[in-house]
């Protein structure tokens, strides 16, 4: 601490595999044609996959790194080995892509399938490797909490105004018809077929490139109704051909939903002073979901063959899917018990 102030050198050296190759070495060519040919074959897999409707900037840009994590740390590696490609995939953190280390793993295993025909021995890291990070468990919303966010009143709308009336319908329509905050948001006015009977609506190329007629009931087509007329005497009506749009005519953006609907969260008592989240809005997705099973129990329908029926109306690619959205309820496990308290009784008697 005392005296003068005398630099030391550094205790350690930072280098990578580029550094300690020297520039001449006779490995730096077959190295460039291996970079240049894995590219080339990405290029080949990436334009596969549009060619059969998949979308392609989230593998373009983990496969793109993967083969830059080849180059940098395996340059000599061929085949390619599957320790390498879960080393890569490990590498991420839980947010990274949807799941994180498992999301990079299955991007991964189709570009090593398709390097496969070209290079027999390359190696397909099998799945369950990584394990998947739990979903939250989703909040449920009541009907009566859905009613007072519709109705909230703030600093971020004024009572009765137009953008009240949008935000409102916005929800009433996202938790009466489980649709995703994206396919709302994106709806136009020519998907929206109100005056057909029953009334319906048409989401066209959401997820998985998926399209479906989705059938109001006529309470929410009503609502729709309303609203669409008050949309048409918007003195911006013309400026945006989509349903919801805001002050300026244009199209709903999901931050500015997502402020909104925070706010009215903060509103109607689910969020304390200090809490700064709260329940997703995509949440109401998951509260549609649970209602319809209660709707199904109550009424004495089959649940087991109506289910393929609630995968449809959502949008799923299959049951596997719909499953995640149901949560257990107390009075779904109610309503279980019951009905399992009746079969069991049922058996005895046999």
């Amino acid at each position: 601490m005392r005296g003068e102030d005398r630099c030391q050198q550094e205790m350690f050296l930072y280098a990578t595999l580029e550094d300690l190759v020297p520039p001449d070495h006779p490995l730096r060519p077959i190295r460039a044609m291996v970079d240049r040919a894995l590219k080339a074959l990405l290029s080949g897999y990436l334009e596969l996959r549009r060619s059969l409707g998949y979308k392609t900037s989230v593998p373009e840009h983990a496969l793109r790194d993967f083969v830059e994590y080849l180059g940098a740390q395996h340059p000599q590696q061929t085949p390619i080995r599957a320790e390498t490609a879960v080393d890569w995939a490990r590498q991420a953190s839980a947010r990274c892509y949807r799941t994180g280390a498992a999301g990079r793993l299955w991007i991964v295993r189709g570009f090593l399938t398709y390097l496969k025909a070209f290079e027999p021995e390359t190696e397909i890291p099998p799945t369950g490797l990584v394990a998947e990070p739990r979903r939250p468990r989703a909040h449920l919303y009541s009907p009566e909490q859905i009613s007072q966010m519709m109705q909230a009143e703030g600093w971020f709308w004024e009572a009765g105004s137009f953008r009240q009336k949008t935000y409102s319908t916005l929800v009433g329509l996202l938790a009466s018809t489980g649709l995703r905050v994206g396919e709302a948001l994106r709806l136009t006015l020519a998907q929206v077929h109100l005056d057909e009977d029953p009334a319906y609506l048409e989401i066209r190329d959401t997820k998985f490139h998926k399209s479906r007629l989705v059938p109001l009931h006529p309470t929410t087509a009503a609502k729709l109704r309303e609203y669409r007329g008050e949309r048409t005497q918007h003195r911006r009506a013309n400026v945006s051909q989509t349903l919801f749009i805001n002050d300026c005519g244009r199209r709903l953006l999901y931050g500015r939903v997502w402020k909104a609907f925070f706010q009215a969260q903060r509103h109607v008592g689910l969020l304390k002073d200090k809490q700064r989240q709260g329940p997703a809005l995509h949440a109401l997705r998951h509260s549609f979901a649970v209602q319809r099973l209660l709707v199904w129990y109550r009424a004495g329908a089959d649940v087991r063959a109506q289910m393929p029926h609630l995968s449809v109306y959502m949008g799923h690619l299959g049951m596997v899917e719909t499953y995640h959205y149901l949560s257990a309820t107390p009075e779904l496990l109610t309503i279980a018990g019951e009905r399992f308290g009746r079969y069991a009784g049922a058996e005895e008697e046999l």
